[in-house]
């Protein structure tokens, strides 16, 4: 497993746990906004909180702003840890 993959998996289950989705439900081009996740902005700051938490990388509300899918979240976090 790259490390990569492992932010990738461990994003993929706070995005789930948090929203309550399984995991297989998603992948990384499902939007936070559509159908599928239905996130609302309070979610999205829970999930921030949560990779805060477990992975060490803090995601400031304005490029949470600019995060629109799981994908987009996975690369930003994965950036940074």
């Amino acid at each position: 497993m790259t490390a990569t993959e492992g932010v990738s998996d461990r994003v993929e289950g706070i995005v789930a746990d948090r929203l309550r989705v399984d995991a297989d439900a998603f992948d990384e081009g499902t939007p936070f906004d559509g159908e599928t996740l239905d996130a609302d902005s309070l979610d999205l700051v829970e999930i921030a909180e949560a990779i805060e938490a477990e992975v060490g990388v803090h995601i400031p509300d304005a490029d949470l702003e600019d995060l629109e899918t799981v994908g987009d979240l996975t690369a930003y976090v994965d950036e940074r840890a």
